[in-house]
């Protein structure tokens, strides 16, 4: 099902693309398409329009690429940081080089698994596979990086769609998708909030007895326990947050960069990258889509459209981000091919939470 979404939205993006740019060929041409048969429109359509988008991607500065890579690389380093922090608060210590080897094989998943997350269950996973003793608590810091990374990037989106307000919710098209957008921010701070809270499964009738019914109902207790742990420290918290803002700042410029080396000019420069990114990359989280295909190229094609973008050159900006990321996701497979799979040494002993 995700893939026909991917395919489908795709199709439906390029065939609008192509059309645009065959109404040019048939106008420069003098050509009326109502008096072409079937095959020779359809030849024109399939002709003119593909040549038009690989030209936008030819035009693209490989200096400007070279940059948006750079600073995804920024970002993969700030994301093994932030992991081995969260790593450590239960005692897990692992080298930079091999919390590095898995961080890159969970994003080189990530760019061929449902939604922009599916590479967390490979890295979960691996993250197990670190100890003999700790293999929930390894599985919880999957989960609790993941979190505060969308909690990052979803306070990022409210203080731009805040200050930018009457862009967002004046425009009809803008504001289903920052709608949508308000409803996953609240649907993830309720499911955190709720996994804080102690005993919410003693409050429901017969929750208690329905979750131990549940296959490793004992691990699962294991990895709520340790998720709520981090809510006493606060000073961890911080530091991840902050890291993770850095993070989100330098993916959205590495967009930039590649809108730079298109020469693409919006109306608003770099300010219309800091307002439509974090709403884009916040749906594109959800799994619609294989790695998010299709939504994120509506996305950009609808969002930038606003500010004087072509629809082939937003989805040619779209396509050349996924490709710096899938730079780094390639080198994640690597590391998928050299990681050993062997228990590493943990400290034995539990850190108060």
């Amino acid at each position: 099902m995700r893939i026909v979404v991917s395919v489908g939205i795709l199709a439906y993006l390029f065939h609008g693309i192509f059309q645009k740019e065959a109404a040019r060929y048939f106008e420069q041409h003098q050509l009326r398409p109502e008096e072409l048969t079937f095959a020779e429109r359809s030849r024109i359509i399939w002709t003119e329009g593909p040549n038009a988008l690989w030209e936008v991607f030819r035009e693209v500065d490989p200096w400007w690429f070279a940059a948006a890579i750079g600073c995804v690389g920024i970002v993969c380093v700030c994301g093994t940081v932030r992991w081995q922090w969260i790593l450590l608060a239960q005692g897990i210590e692992l080298t930079f080089w091999r919390a590095t080897s898995i961080f890159f094989i969970g994003m080189f998943f990530n760019s061929f698994m449902l939604g922009s997350t599916g590479g967390d269950v490979i890295k979960a996973w691996y993250a197990a596979h670190e100890t003999h003793h700790k293999k929930a608590e390894a599985v919880a810091t999957v989960v609790v990086d993941r979190l505060i990374g969308l909690l990052a990037l979803f306070v990022i989106t409210l203080i731009m769609m805040g200050i930018f307000y009457h862009r967002v919710f004046d425009d009809v098209r803008l504001r289903t998708f920052a709608v949508l957008t308000l409803g996953i921010v609240i649907a993830t701070v309720a499911m955190t909030a709720a996994m804080f809270w102690k005993g919410l499964a003693d409050r429901v009738p017969k929750g208690r007895s329905l979750l131990q019914r549940l296959p490793y109902y004992d691990a699962l207790k294991r990895m709520v326990e340790a998720y709520r742990g981090y809510a006493t420290r606060p000073g961890l918290l911080a530091r991840t947050a902050l890291l993770s803002f850095g993070v989100h700042l330098a993916v959205m410029i590495s967009i930039y960069c590649v809108g730079r080396g298109l020469k693409i000019t919006t109306t608003n420069g770099l300010v219309d990258y800091l307002l439509y990114l974090p709403i884009i990359n916040s749906v594109t989280a959800i799994p619609i889509s294989i790695s998010g295909f299709g939504v994120r190229e509506l996305m950009y094609a609808e969002m930038f459209g606003q500010v004087g973008v072509k629809a082939s050159e937003a989805v040619a900006l779209s396509l050349l981000g996924f490709i710096v990321m899938l730079f780094w996701s390639l080198v994640g497979s690597l590391f998928y091919l050299t990681h050993r799979k062997d228990v590493v040494a943990v400290r034995a002993e539990t850190e108060p939470l």
